[in-house]
This record gives structure tokens, C-alpha cells and sequence, in this order.
């Protein structure tokens, strides 16, 4: 994707991706991310030089690029993400850890086939109350808003070459690279587990359901069924005061990217809504 510039030059536009917090958003960028999080009457804005575990070689960069490769990378950043906010990275341990309660108080109970009731059915699927869990969260918190808010902001970005809260205000909630549609691989796999008894698989799945959403991501049916957890599940309309704190995180990250700063920067944003 190109602009052109004031001297009639193609721009390249930037992939920027992003992840919603409870107050905030992070953003990632090729070289930058922001970290922003809003605080009564004040946005606080951190920018760090990132790479998220992108290699820097041209040859390992090409490698990383493989299939099956490629998803030891994928997971790498996914992982680097989450551990790179605190709160990010309890919420996950919480989910984690209440999924673990709650099969075991099951297998205590002395059910665990699907055919043993809904507690067996649970036990057998544990994605789907995990799933449950995740979508409640993300639909009646202000993490679905703020999500919301930073598909708009990119989308503007994307669209008009810059991030104004009039644009992103224009822009759609849904965006066909969210991370969230590769849910629907994950259930895949979840679905086939308990009738593959080879304990490896428990492992493999994740280099299954990451290059299943590499071969498949970009289709009509994927992207469909993608837009439609996020419209319903994952995203929610947000206010105007959630927005305005993505576009300055992702302003901020734009000037980073395009002026090639060193080190890290903070910036408190004074906040109009």
C-alpha cells in the first residue's frame, strides 16, 4: 500500500498491529511500539524501540518466513506481547489458572468423556469455557472497546495516511488482520483433541492452527466468519474518550517510525474527552 507524498513520491505505508488493555492500547510498529494508558484527565503515552523477535538478518528474516518455521516466530511474538504487559500477562496466568481449577474439580467429580453430561462435555472441550470466558471479557469490559478503538485508528491510518479522531471516528471497528480470527483455528484444533490420543498433539496443535491461519487467513470464508467474532464477540463500539487515547498512541508511534528516533520517550497527552 502507497500514498504519494508532497514531492510526488510513492509513500509506503506501514503494518502497525495492536493489542487492547483495560485503559490502553499497545501498538507495534516495524522498529517502534507504544505503550499508552489512560488516566482520569491525562494520556500517558511510552515509546520503546521493539523488534518484536524479528530477525534484523536478511537471511534469518527469509527463514523466518517458512512454513512450520514461521510459527515458532508467530508464537514468539504472541508471547512477547503478552509477557510485555504485566496485567496483560496476569490476566492470561488468571485464565489459564481457572480453566486448570475447574477441569480438575470436574475429573474429581469422576466425569470427563463428552458423554458424561455437560461437566464431561466441558471437561472433554476445555476451550469452550475458556472461549466463554474470553469473549464475556472482551464484549462487557472496556477491553472490547478499546480493542474496538484501535482497528479504527489503523484503519485510518491505512485509508487516509494519517490518524486524525475525525478519520478513525469514519473507520470501521472490523479489520481483516485481527489476531482474534485465528480463534476459529484454535476451536478447530480444540474440537479434534480428545479424540487424538497421541500426547505430542498437545503441542503440535499450535503449529497446526498457526499454519492453517497463514494458508488460509486471507480467504473470503475466514475473513467472513473472522469479521463476525469480532462484531459480536470481540470489538465493541468505543467512546470517544477510548479512541482518542488510540490515535495519539498511534500518532506518537507514526512519528517514531517516520523520525527514526533512539530510545525511549514518554509524553503526557492532556485528554479532551
Amino acid at each position: 500500500m502507497a500514498e504519494k507524498s508532497a514531492g510526488g513520491e510513492e509513500k509506503e505505508r506501514l503494518l502497525f498491529g495492536g493489542m487492547a488493555r483495560f485503559r490502553g492500547i499497545d501498538f507495534f510498529g516495524p522498529n517502534y511500539a507504544s505503550i499508552s494508558e489512560r488516566r482520569e484527565a491525562e494520556i500517558l503515552i511510552r515509546i520503546d524501540r521493539t523488534s518484536l523477535g524479528r530477525p534484523e538478518n536478511p537471511l534469518m528474516r527469509r527463514v523466518s518466513r517458512w512454513p512450520i518455521v514461521r510459527s515458532f516466530f508467530l508464537w514468539g511474538r504472541v508471547l512477547l506481547q503478552v509477557v510485555g504487559s504485566v496485567k496483560g500477562l496476569v490476566f492470561l496466568a488468571g485464565l489459564l489458572a481457572v480453566l486448570w481449577l475447574g477441569i480438575t474439580l470436574v475429573e474429581g467429580l469422576g466425569v470427563g468423556g463428552p458423554t458424561d453430561g455437560p461437566l464431561g462435555f466441558l471437561a472433554a472441550f476445555p476451550i469452550l469455557p475458556l472461549l466463554f470466558l474470553f469473549f464475556a471479557v472482551m464484549k462487557f469490559t472496556s477491553i472490547g472497546r478499546y480493542h474496538g478503538a484501535e482497528h479504527k485508528a489503523v484503519a485510518a491510518y491505512e485509508k487516509y495516511g494519517e490518524v486524525t479522531l475525525e478519520e478513525a471516528q469514519r473507520c470501521g471497528r472490523i479489520h481483516s488482520r485481527c489476531g482474534t480470527n485465528i480463534l476459529i483455528y484454535m476451536f478447530a484444533a480444540a474440537i479434534l483433541e480428545p479424540f487424538i490420543s497421541w500426547t505430542p498433539y498437545i503441542f503440535l496443535q499450535f503449529i497446526l492452527i498457526s499454519e492453517a491461519w497463514y494458508t488460509f487467513g486471507e480467504t473470503r470464508p475466514s475473513i467472513a466468519v473472522g469479521n463476525f467474532l469480532q462484531k459480536y464477540f470481540t470489538t465493541s463500539e468505543p467512546a470517544r474518550s477510548e479512541l482518542e487515547v488510540a490515535v495519539e498512541s498511534l500518532s506518537r508511534l507514526l512519528e517514531a517510525e517516520e523520525s527514526g528516533r533512539a530510545g525511549t520517550e514518554k509524553f503526557e497527552v492532556p485528554a479532551r474527552y
